[in-house]
C-alpha cells in the first residue's frame, strides 16, 4: 500500500495539494471523494477528518487535515523543491508568513469565499448581492495594494516555487472566474503559473470526472 494517500478532488482546496504532489513527482493514492455528495459524512472518513472537509492526507499513520497544513507538511518531508538562501532567513520567513496571512484572510476568507456561499452556493447560504459586490471590490483593492510586490517577479517568494505560487494562482484563477479587475502584473504572473506542468496535470486530474459539477472552479 503507498504510504501516502490524498483524499478528495474537485475543489480549489483539494487542488493545491495535488498540483504540489505533481510538483514534488510523488507517487501517491487518491480517494476520490467529494465536497457535498455525503462522502465526507462516511463513518470511516469521520474517524480521518471529524471536521467532514477535504482534502485530507494520509502519510503512513500520520493524519495531516487543511489544505495549506498538508503543503506545508509535504515541503518539509520531500525535498524536490529546495528552498533559496533568503527563504531560511528569519526575514524571509517572516515574508512567506505575512503572504500566507495576506492571501489565506484577506484575498480568500474575507472577499473571494464570501462570493462563493453567496452566489455559487446561495441555495445553501443563501443569496446576498451586497455581500457578494462589496467582496469583489475588496479583493480588487487588496490584489491592487501588493502589485508592486509581484512586478517583474517569477516566483512570489524568493527564487524558488513553493506553495505561496500555488495559493496565489488559484485565488486568481478564482478571481478571474467572478470577473473580479486583477492587475496586469498579476495577469503576467498567473499566465506563467499555468503553464506549469505540474498545474496542467493536476487540474485536469482534480477536476475531471466528478459526479457533481464544480462551480467555478
Amino acid at each position: 500500500m503507498n504510504p501516502l494517500t490524498v483524499w478528495g478532488v474537485g475543489t480549489t482546496r483539494t487542488m493545491r495539494v495535488h498540483w504540489l504532489m505533481f510538483e514534488l513527482g510523488l507517487n501517491y493514492e487518491t480517494r476520490r471523494i467529494e465536497s457535498r455528495t455525503g462522502e465526507t459524512q462516511n463513518p470511516s472518513y469521520l474517524k480521518l477528518n471529524p471536521k467532514q472537509k477535504i482534502p485530507s492526507l494520509l502519510d503512513g499513520d500520520f493524519v495531516v487535515t487543511e489544505s495549506t497544513a498538508i503543503m506545508r507538511h509535504l515541503r518539509r518531508c520531500y525535498d524536490t523543491l529546495g528552498y533559496d538562501q533568503y527563504q531560511q532567513t528569519p526575514e524571509g520567513q517572516a515574508v512567506y508568513d505575512e503572504w500566507l496571512s495576506f492571501m489565506l484572510m484577506e484575498l480568500d476568507a474575507t472577499s473571494l469565499y464570501v462570493v462563493r456561499r453567496h452566489r455559487d452556493l446561495h441555495a445553501i447560504y443563501g443569496e446576498a448581492d451586497n455581500a457578494v459586490s462589496s467582496s469583489i471590490a475588496y479583493f480588487e483593492n487588496m490584489i491592487s495594494a501588493v502589485e508592486d510586490q509581484i512586478e517583474g517577479r517569477q516566483f512570489v517568494w524568493g527564487s524558488c516555487f513553493s506553495e505561496l505560487d500555488i495559493h496565489l494562482t488559484i485565488l486568481l484563477d478564482w478571481a478571474m472566474a467572478v470577473d473580479a479587475k486583477v492587475p496586469e502584473a498579476f495577469v503576467n504572473y498567473y499566465e506563467t503559473m499555468t503553464h506549469r506542468d505540474a498545474y496542467v496535470a493536476a487540474r485536469k486530474f482534480n477536476y475531471s470526472g466528478l459526479q457533481l459539477p464544480t462551480v467555478r472552479s
